[in-house]
């Protein structure tokens, strides 16, 4: 005769040994499509490097006396914010930004310092 403690015993001897055995195949991936590696650390690090060879670019200029700038750059979107004390001086930092590779569009928000 079966009584519960009989099933429960068997059920639970069932799960303990078969449940591993049909888990196994789900182990197997050949066949099944593979996701993209993520992109957001790789991109971070371009951006990063991109950013740093403008800041080098820059600074072996020897044009940035009192060019107080930010640069932040995404894929190859670079953004310059901050002051300069001429146009002159912005004018020419662009341009040397633009001849760096990897260097897309520039977004310009350097404004120039007013003395009162």
């Amino acid at each position: 005769m079966i009584t519960p403690a009989n099933l429960f015993a068997f059920l639970a001897t069932l799960t303990i040994f078969a449940l591993p055995v049909a888990l196994s195949g789900c182990n197997n991936v050949q066949g099944m499509p593979v996701a993209a590696p993520p992109t957001t650390i790789s991109a971070s690090v371009q951006d990063s490097a991109l950013t740093t060879k403008i800041k080098a670019a820059l600074t072996a200029s020897g044009d940035t006396g009192n060019f107080d700038i930010r640069i932040q750059t995404q894929k190859d979107q670079v953004l310059l914010s901050g002051f300069a004390d001429s146009q002159a001086q912005v004018d020419r930092n662009l341009a040397l930004v633009r001849r760096i590779e990897g260097v897309g569009k520039i977004i310009n928000h350097v404004r120039i310092r007013r003395f009162t």
